[in-house]
């Protein structure tokens, strides 16, 4: 009996192994709202992954190999207004039941400015180097329907927007992906000189028999990887910034412990002065217009997250959180970047390096330059 429940423990231990390795799969269905029908040719993909699917005549799909993490699922057809919905392999359902509606009946109420004719010719370069980035790797880069953009800028408020009637056709022959990019939004400031911008990104690997150039791919996507917010987000969640290269400088609260001891014996017009020096007193006071807590710049990699129940971790910090990373081995030069909480409340951290939500993080330095089109490789990718 005892061996019998041995093995049982084995295989399941083996099987959960084998399930971690393979991923997690998802499938279900798409139906048209108006008519109910299945609607054949979607694309249903995971954001900012490889991990995707087209439905079948009868509208089914299925995505396998699913890492383990949050991401979103995105269902797109052209003629349809593009879905957007959270998923997690922890729960993932049995099986989704996902309707689409007329992109027509959508847009029916909403006023849209003319498009700039000459669009790309005039503010093309502008979109394109803010999108790719102009780091070595975007001159490889190319768009195969730059037709399918649409330039619109409002002079009262010196505004430039960018939107597309179809996915964009990328090709990334520095990291040897060919990339749909459905752009969302897209907007350039003027005034303020910020770019802001969002889409979801579907990668394929390029197809070559070509070894020297596959093992060329291979290395430079290690290299966009390494000191990437992805990388910087999974050694977080594990625990393995210092070990994985990241020297980092964070603002810490530290309290005022002169002041809560002044609190403790002196209280402003209830503590009798009588036999209380007046150059104490002095001091007494000065103390207590101090702040309670004083801010403090460290180089710790002490609790930096909390762990959730269903293992997300929770990271916070205040003022900016400064990034350093370099790999003198892999002749990759030290840079630094820093990130800033939006709004005063945790991000989430997945175990994939996905974080949420992520408009409520802003990076600037090295990763407002690199964390482009031209540098991504897919939420799906882990270095040999």
């Amino acid at each position: 009996m005892r061996k019998i429940v041995i093995s049982l423990l084995l295989l399941l231990t083996v099987t959960h192994l084998l399930a971690q390795f393979s991923g997690s799969t998802l499938s279900g269905s798409v139906r048209d709202s108006a008519t109910g029908k299945p609607v054949p040719g979607v694309s249903v993909f995971l954001n900012s992954t490889s991990k995707g699917s087209v439905t079948r005549d009868d509208g089914a799909f299925v995505i396998s190999g699913i890492p383990p993490g949050r991401y979103q699922l995105i269902i797109s057809a052209i003629g349809y207004a593009t879905i957007s919905m959270e998923i997690t392999t922890r729960h993932l359902p049995p099986s989704l039941r996902i309707t689409l509606h007329n992109q027509a009946s959508e847009l029916a109420a909403v006023t849209v400015e003319p498009y700039l004719k000459n669009g790309w010719k005039k503010w093309g370069k502008l979109f394109w180097d803010n999108f790719t980035a102009t780091t070595d790797n975007a001159s490889s880069c190319t768009i195969r329907n730059k037709d399918a953009l649409r330039f619109r800028y409002y002079l009262k408020s010196r505004k430039l927007t960018v939107s597309a009637i179809e996915p964009l056709v990328i090709t990334n022959k520095a990291l040897g992906y060919d990339l749909e990019y459905r752009l969302e939004s897209f907007t350039f400031d003027f005034e303020s000189n910020i770019i802001s911008y969002y889409g979801y990104p579907f990668f394929r690997e390029m197809p070559t028999d070509d070894t020297t150039r596959q093992h060329k791919w291979e290395h430079a996507r290690m290299i966009a990887y390494l000191g990437s917010m992805m990388h910087f987000m999974r050694s977080l969640y594990q625990g393995r910034l210092q070990q994985d290269g990241f020297i980092i400088e964070h603002e810490i609260e530290v309290p005022n412990i002169e002041k809560q001891r002044v609190k403790g014996i002196f209280v402003p017009n209830v503590t009798r002065t009588d036999s209380i020096p007046i150059d104490t007193l002095h001091h007494y006071w000065e103390i207590l217009r101090e702040p309670d807590y004083f801010v403090q710049k460290v180089k710790s990699f002490d609790n930096l997250v909390t762990v959730n129940p269903d293992l997300t971790r929770k990271f916070s910090f205040i003022g900016d959180f400064t990034v350093i990373y370099g790999n003198g081995h892999l002749g990759i030069a030290y840079t630094e970047s820093s990130l800033e909480l939006m709004y005063p409340t945790p991000i989430e951290v997945e175990e994939n390096g996905a974080y949420y939500p992520p408009e409520t993080l802003l990076s600037k330095g090295q990763w407002a330059k690199t964390e482009k089109i031209a540098n991504l490789v897919p939420r799906d990718y882990y270095p040999p």
